[in-house]
Parts: C-alpha cells; structure tokens; sequence
C-alpha cells in the first residue's frame, strides 16, 4: 500500500517494536504460544501499546483492502487466515477462480535440500531451473500452447 516494507527493522528486537507499534500488545493467548520463556517474558514486560489505527495509517485503500489486512496481519500465526481463505477474501476476487487453486497435500520444503550448497552450485541450478529450455520443457508438459515469436510478425 506504500511501497515501503511495513516492519523495516534493522535488528530482532526493532523489529517486534514495530510489529507491536502496529498490531498494540499481544493478548494472553498470543504470548501463551511463545514457546521460549524468555522471549515470552520480554514480549510481556514491553510497555503495553494500542494497535495503530489501519484506516488512518491507509487513508487511500478500500475497505475489502483493510479488511484482508486485518486478517492476515495477526502476531499468532494460528489466528491468521489460510492462504484459501485469503485467496476467497472480495479484495482479491478479481485474481480467485476457486476451480484452479491447487492445494498441496503435504507442506513444501526443499530447505534441506539446499542448506549445504556451495553458492557456485546453488546459482548454477538457479540458471539452470530458469533457462529456456526447462521453461518450454514445462510448458509442455502443462499442455500450453507455445509463445508467439516476435520474429513470425
């Protein structure tokens, strides 16, 4: 809405003042699932703060637009809406057709897979994974049809 991040922190802990500056004190049931006892105690002894006002910091969006940030927006992950029920939410029904959004059947993690790369090796597949070859070889497999070429104007 600004172009800017929304948390531009430079470090951790300016980083939750921030978040906390925007969304006010975490209720009891957001500080009872901090796990680490002391990072829930630091969050609890923070100086209580309201949650900003979202209608006065985005004067220029629309409601549907406040509406879906309220939900996504939320310190506990467990509250926050799905990426379905983002996806369903008014603001973004111009971009939904509930007929062509996959859900994977387990969560997708290729983190182990490339922690250990030399960066050499990690930028070699990077290329490799977007070369042109690979695209056309996708979009075969897809079943889409072949891009225009310019040159055939």
């Amino acid at each position: 809405l600004t172009n800017q991040p929304l948390f531009p922190g430079q470090h951790y802990l300016e980083q939750l003042n921030l978040i906390f500056n925007f969304l006010g004190s975490p209720t009891t049931a957001d500080l009872n699932e901090i796990k680490a006892d002391r990072a829930r105690n630091y969050v609890r002894d923070l100086e209580p703060r309201p949650p900003a006002n979202i209608n006065q910091m985005f004067p220029n969006a629309d409601e549907n637009c406040l509406s879906l940030l309220k939900k996504l927006l939320l310190f506990s992950p467990n509250r926050r809406i799905t990426v379905e029920q983002a996806l369903a939410e008014p603001y973004l029904e111009q971009y939904y057709d509930p007929e062509d959004e996959p859900v994977a059947d387990e969560p997708f993690d290729f983190g182990a897979e490339l922690d250990n790369l030399p960066t050499m090796e990690l930028k070699s597949r990077i290329f490799e994974e977007s070369s042109p070859q690979h695209f056309l070889e996708f979009r075969r497999e897809a079943d889409l049809p072949p891009e225009d070429s310019e040159d055939e104007e």
